[in-house]
């Protein structure tokens, strides 16, 4: 009766031993189903979607790293997952001002410039405060400045909404991979034939 041994690299080679993730059970995959199937739909309907394109990118990936022979570790999943949030929401902005008149920015310029006017402020005490409230004034009044005010807004908006839903979206491509495969994506899948690897120096 022969004893199995442990493989042996052959020269010149380096000789690790490769920790697998454990297959899971079949009841924590029902319940990651069941974890995605909330967390995906529920976003979907609230975000109109966008949680959904946030697994997506996840998906799309994933598929890139595995196309070039290696695996998208767990925070690259999340990056992922921000990049197609990103996209979905920038996208979205570009069509909404593409289709907004132009007029209208002129009109909450207007409706701006009416509600300053219309608060009554307390007499300025010193020179500096009357000089800052008349910079403030110039400063509302001028187009290009309201313009780049929305814009920088609209742009700390967007990163705030990107970190939100692309994690959310995360959080559901994560189940839906754990419930597909047994395994959370980004970690190593279990090898059938032993548990080492070997890789030139």
């Amino acid at each position: 009766m022969t004893i199995p041994r442990d493989p042996y690299a052959p020269a010149g080679n380096t000789f690790s031993p490769v920790t697998l993730a454990p297959a899971a059970s079949t009841g924590a995959r029902v319940a990651a189903a069941l974890g995605a199937l909330l967390v995906l739909g529920g976003g979907a309907i609230v975000t109109l979607g966008t949680v959904l394109f946030a697994a997506l990118g996840m998906a799309i990936g994933g598929a890139i790293w595995r196309h070039r022979g290696k695996t998208l570790p767990v925070v690259g999943h999340w990056v992922a997952s921000l990049c197609g949030a990103a996209v979905l929401i920038f996208g979205f902005g570009a069509l909404t001002a593409a289709i907004v008149p132009r007029t209208s920015w002129s009109e909450v310029q207007k409706t701006i410039d009416s509600a300053s006017r219309a608060t009554p402020q307390p007499p300025a005490r010193t020179p500096a405060e009357s000089a800052g409230r008349a910079a403030a004034r110039r400063a509302m009044s001028s187009p290009k400045a309201l313009q780049v005010g929305m814009a920088y807004g609209f742009g700390f908006l967007a990163i705030f909404m990107i970190a939100i839903l692309g994690t959310v979206g995360w959080i559901g491509g994560m189940l839906t991979g754990f419930a597909a495969q047994g395994r959370w994506p980004g970690t190593p899948a279990q090898s059938p034939s032993g548990s080492y690897s070997f890789g030139n120096t």
